[in-house]
């Protein structure tokens, strides 16, 4: 198997040329921006907490907003890094729903955030 050759720096101003005179044409779609994580999460939490408080169906379109990105992948049919914090986020809940069972059993009203990350670390590191 041949080992892939690097482009130069003039192949790739040819190609960068070549896709916006495409881009230019229509042929190809046009880059996509950047997006702002930050402000996206900040603008989810914000929706979220002012949905209808009313409404108590809530959880059906959450389980399946998790069933989609559960399923999302790259272009290489890889599982993609939403997936995995989603999946995490499961895992979390799971794991706290235990360490509060646990408290429950150990008749404990009050715990640290040192304990509950301990118990959570592992997730949260994966």
């Amino acid at each position: 198997m041949t080992a892939k050759k690097k482009m130069n720096k003039s192949e790739r101003k040819i190609r960068s040329d070549v896709k916006k005179d495409m881009q230019k044409k229509g042929l190809v779609p046009p880059d996509k921006p950047r997006l702002n994580r930050k402000k996206y999460i900040e603008e989810a939490r914000e929706e979220w907490n002012g949905k209808d408080v009313e409404y108590y169906g809530w959880d059906i379109w959450l389980n399946a907003a998790i069933s989609y990105m559960l399923l999302r992948t790259d272009q290489h049919l890889r599982v993609s890094s939403e997936a995995v914090g989603v999946a995490k986020t499961l895992k979390l809940a799971i794991r706290l729903k235990e360490f509060h069972d646990k408290l429950e059993a150990e008749e404990r009203t009050s715990y640290t955030i040192s304990e509950q990350y301990d118990y959570i670390r592992d997730i949260l590191d994966a």
